[in-house]
C-alpha cells in the first residue's frame, strides 16, 4: 500500500503545479523559471543531504547528464513553451501519454517482455486519463500543431528520463536528484542568459514565494520521491503519476473549491483506479 501513497503524494505536488507557474508564467521567462526551479530544488537536496551518511555511487557521470537533460532541461522548457498554445486539457492529454512511450521504448528498445495486463492497464489508463481531460466546450482553439508536438516531445523526453532514472544504482534519491537538479543548474545558466534576461525580473512577493516553492516542491522535494518509487517498483508504474495527477486536481477543486464533479469525470476517475489496480500484477520481465 505504501507506493499508492507515494504515487498519491507525487501526483498531488505535480498536480498542484500549474497554479504556482500561472502565477510567474507571464512575468518569468521559460528558461529562467527551469533554471530557478532547478536551483532551489538543488540547494534544497544539498541541505537534505548533509544529514545523511554519503555512500560510494557506481553511477556513471553521462547518467545524471542524461536524467538532467531529459528530465529537467528539455521538458520545463517545451512544458512551459507549449503551454503557451495548447490548452490545459489538451496539454494533460499529450502529457499523458508518457507512460505507454515509456513502454513503447522498453519494448522495442530495451527488449522487456510485458504480459497482456501490463499492456491493458497503460491503454485503460489512458482512455481514463482522455475521458477525465477531454474538453467539455468546443475543441475550437484548443491549441496548435506547433504547441501540441512541443508536449509531445516533452512527454517523450520524461519517457526516456523514467529509463534512465531505473539505472540509477542504490545510493540515497536525495544524493542521485540533487547532483542531476545542479547539473541542470549548470546547463540552464548561460541558456537563461543567452535568450532572456534572469537578473532583470520585475515580480512582486506572491511571486517570488511561488518560484520558492516550485523550486522546493517541485522540483528537489518531489524528484527525491520519484527516484525512490522508481528505485522501489520500477519506471512503468511511477509513469502512473501521470495519470494521477489530473485526478487529483479534478478531487481537489470538487472538495476545496466546490466544482462541480460531472459524470464523465467520475467515469475517467474510475478507469484510471482501475488501470492502477491492474498495474499491480507481477507483469514487467527481462529477456
Amino acid at each position: 500500500m505504501s507506493k499508492y501513497i507515494l504515487l498519491l503524494l507525487i501526483s498531488c505536488i505535480w498536480g498542484s503545479q500549474f497554479f504556482f507557474i500561472a502565477l510567474v508564467t507571464n512575468d518569468v521567462g521559460a528558461v529562467t523559471l527551469s533554471l530557478l526551479k532547478a536551483i532551489i530544488g538543488a540547494l534544497c537536496l544539498s541541505f537534505i543531504s548533509l544529514f545523511l551518511k554519503i555512500e560510494n555511487s557506481s553511477t556513471d557521470f553521462k547518467l545524471y547528464v542524461g536524467i538532467a537533460f531529459f528530465e529537467v532541461v528539455l521538458p520545463f522548457i517545451l512544458i512551459a513553451q507549449g503551454q503557451k498554445y495548447v490548452s490545459s486539457s489538451i496539454a494533460s492529454m499529450l502529457i499523458a501519454t508518457v507512460p505507454i512511450i515509456t513502454l513503447i521504448l522498453f519494448v522495442l528498445f530495451f527488449k522487456k517482455k510485458v504480459s497482456q495486463f501490463q499492456f491493458f492497464s497503460i491503454f485503460l489508463g489512458f482512455l481514463g486519463m482522455v475521458i477525465l481531460s477531454w474538453p467539455t466546450q468546443a475543441m475550437s482553439g484548443s491549441g496548435t500543431v506547433f504547441g501540441n508536438a512541443l508536449l509531445l516531445l516533452a512527454a517523450i523526453s520524461f519517457a526516456l528520463s523514467l529509463i534512465l532514472m531505473e539505472k540509477l544504482d542504490n545510493r540515497s534519491p536525495v544524493i542521485h536528484m540533487r547532483n542531476v537538479l545542479w547539473i541542470a543548474t549548470i546547463i540552464l545558466l548561460p541558456v537563461a542568459f543567452i535568450f532572456e534576461q534572469p537578473l532583470h525580473l520585475d515580480i512582486d512577493r506572491l511571486q517570488i514565494a511561488s518560484i520558492v516553492i516550485l523550486g522546493i516542491f517541485h522540483a528537489g522535494i518531489v524528484y527525491m520521491l520519484y527516484n525512490l518509487l522508481i528505485k522501489k517498483e520500477g519506471a512503468l508504474f511511477a509513469s502512473f503519476s501521470n495519470y494521477m495527477v489530473p485526478v487529483v486536481g479534478v478531487l481537489l477543486g470538487y472538495f476545496i473549491l466546490n466544482e462541480s464533479l460531472a459524470l464523465q469525470h467520475m467515469i475517467g476517475i474510475f478507469i484510471i483506479l482501475c488501470a492502477l489496480l491492474l498495474s499491480n500484477k507481477q507483469a514487467f520481465k527481462s529477456d
